[in-house]
């Protein structure tokens, strides 16, 4: 992989697509399966030889395949035990022995370990056939979420789950694209982006472009045909804080009148400025909702954003939620890109 932006992908060899007895078992036809040429370059480039690749939407193994071409191990989830089944047959067939575990996250655990997390995420709005027989035979199946948002939450809480298992410094991968449904554009990519951004360090990302033959458009018409994807490059790192604007933002908030106690890592390196520079500041609040809707309405008029969990949120917020969370994150990057970073939590649960 060189410095461009892009990636052209050629099609994959016939011996490398999935077989047609295998796609024609499949509900969607395969319609959905990615192409092995999508994922070798990042596994050469993001995983060490040896080193092992989990994809938590498994799918026909595409991804497993292209680790196994590069010398790295793939292992991955999928929540459709056929589809699992599709998977483990087209890797035997290329004398491939890796782990296709039937669930999802956050349900079942991620395999330990792995040093690279790399996806094609599922898409929104793709015409999954309803499940049959049993009620909640297809509970989790993201290909049947019928609101939006709640796809999102999805999302959140599957790549909640994978930031907790990945090393330290190593990369998620998610692939998406924006979609138009109901001839209305879905910015899913770029939504998938801002969920990410809040559980990593955004790196990068690159275009992924498919070679189409173009169409001619009437004068007007906004549409494409989508012959592009988004490669969202991120990275469980420490993100460093801005001490001083920290400091600033403290003093603030103290002579706003808020009353709060310094927890953690902050108050360490305060007492000892040689220590481990902090990636946040916690503070300890009173039990006090008119004291925290002041304080969150406070961050919100100074452009802060506020989240619970890579969720976004806006104030008022009710003490409970907060509790069931455990922190709130209130965060802010200047133009200069200095980072603010506020983590708030009860003092009451602390002391627990």
């Amino acid at each position: 992989m060189d410095s461009r932006s892009w990636l052209l992908l050629e099609p994959d060899p016939p011996q490398l697509r999935l077989p047609d007895d295998l796609r024609a078992r499949d509900p969607l036809g395969g319609r959905d399966c990615g192409w092995v040429a999508q994922m070798r370059p990042f596994v050469r480039h993001y995983a060490a030889p040896g080193a092992r690749v989990f994809d938590p939407f498994c799918g026909f193994a595409t991804t497993l395949l292209a680790a196994a071409l590069e010398g790295r191990r793939g292992c991955g989830l999928e929540i459709d035990p056929a589809r699992a089944q599709l998977a483990r047959e087209r890797l035997q067939r290329h004398g491939i022995d890796a782990p296709v575990a039937v669930g999802s996250l956050p349900d079942a655990p991620a395999p330990l370990p792995f040093d690279l997390c790399l996806t094609n995420v599922p898409y929104f709005g793709c015409r999954w056939p309803d499940p049959a027989g049993a009620p909640g035979a297809d509970a989790g199946q993201l290909y049947l979420e019928r609101d939006y948002e709640a796809y999102l939450r999805r999302l959140r809480d599957i790549f909640h789950a994978v930031r907790a298992a990945l090393p330290d410094g190593g990369y998620c991968i998610a692939m998406a694209e924006n979609l138009t449904l109901g001839g209305r554009a879905l910015p899913l990519a770029w939504d998938l982006a801002r969920i990410l951004g809040a559980l990593f360090v955004t790196r990068e990302e690159r275009l992924l472009c498919y070679a189409r033959d173009p169409r001619a458009l009437a004068p007007g018409d906004a549409s494409t045909d989508r012959s592009h994807e988004y490669a969202l490059v991120f990275q469980k790192q420490r993100e460093r804080i801005c001490l001083d604007s920290t400091g600033d933002e403290l003093q603030a908030l103290r002579e706003a009148g808020f009353a709060f106690e310094l927890h953690g890592s902050y108050p360490r390196w305060l007492a000892d400025p040689d220590a481990r520079a902090p990636a946040d500041a916690d503070l300890l609040l009173p039990d006090d909702q008119a004291e925290f809707d002041r304080l969150l309405w406070w961050l919100h008029e100074r452009r802060y954003e506020l989240t619970l969990w890579g969720e976004p949120v806006h104030p008022p917020l009710r003490l409970p939620r907060l509790r069931e969370h455990w922190y709130l994150r209130a965060q802010r990057r200047d133009r200069l890109g200095r980072l603010v970073r506020l983590d708030l939590s009860l003092a009451d649960q602390a002391a627990r």
